[in-house]
């Protein structure tokens, strides 16, 4: 048993920290242990299709959008 939310130190198929991206569609999910909890963050939900500028911290759609965004953040007006 683990010792606590903090207890990190477990063997998985995935490594910690790892993203797993499942791209077939279904309704069910299992998880499996040999010997200890797992802790897991399950995200779900429908592709955007839309176009992507990522840079750091922040995604936008375009560049220009990434550009004003990052001027608001450098302005403290980014949060609004």
């Amino acid at each position: 048993m683990g010792h606590g939310w903090t207890d990190m130190d477990r063997r998985s198929t995935c490594e910690p920290e790892t993203a797993v991206l499942f791209e077939r569609s279904g309704d069910t999910v299992q998880v499996t242990t040999i010997e200890k909890p797992v802790r897991f963050l399950l995200v779900s939900g429908k592709p955007l299709n839309e176009p992507v500028a990522w840079y750091g911290p922040i995604v936008m759609n375009t560049q220009e959008e990434l550009q004003v965004a990052f001027e608001e953040f450098n302005n403290g007006t980014f949060i609004k």
